[in-house]
């Protein structure tokens, strides 16, 4: 080949690469669009920009509805994927984490509801979603709070319960 088509090819390759490079750019990582596909969607119903600017408990339901379906949906493909990612995203406030750990235990009370036997690798999942779901929960209500602390001591119990159930324990076990 000539030196001037090794030339052509090197210009167009190196094109394609920083149009590539601009267009990952400006995207957003997959892990943080349920959220905000959840908050857009609040948004645009309150006609206001903030998170929790909710004008009717029927927004913050029809939000939480929404932001489940999306936590359902990337659950669903973690526990299916051959790697080991995060089950769900790390949530931004108390509506996203409230959600996640309802959409986790929701998963785990269905698959203890049906008495299958659950393999060993989703259980391990399983149990990392539903601590991390935890996590997050208690990270976002106010322990000096009574009604968050009920509602902490209340998810704990709920959280052993469900793991037991489809007998998941931490990882070595």
């Amino acid at each position: 080949m000539k030196a001037s088509t090794f030339l052509a090819f090197g210009a167009v390759t190196l094109g394609l690469f920083g149009y590539t490079l601009c267009q990952l750019a400006g995207r957003t990582p997959t892990r943080e669009r349920p959220a905000e596909v959840a908050r857009a969607a609040a948004a645009k119903k309150s006609g206001d920009d903030g998170p929790r600017a909710y004008r009717d408990p029927r927004d913050e339901r029809d939000a939480r509805d929404t932001l489940a379906i999306a936590l359902r949906s990337r659950l669903e493909r973690a526990l299916e994927a051959p790697e080991e990612p995060p089950p769900l995203p790390a949530p931004n406030d108390r509506l996203e984490a409230e959600t996640a750990f309802e959409v986790v235990m929701d998963k785990i009370e269905g698959l203890a509801d049906k008495g299958d036997a659950v393999s060993k690798r989703r259980r391990k999942r399983l149990y990392r979603a539903a601590n991390d779901a935890f996590a997050a929960l208690s990270n976002h209500l106010d322990g000096q709070n009574p009604h968050d602390l009920a509602a902490l001591e209340q998810a704990h119990v709920r959280l052993k319960v469900m793991l037991r159930e489809i007998d998941a324990g931490p990882p070595g076990s």
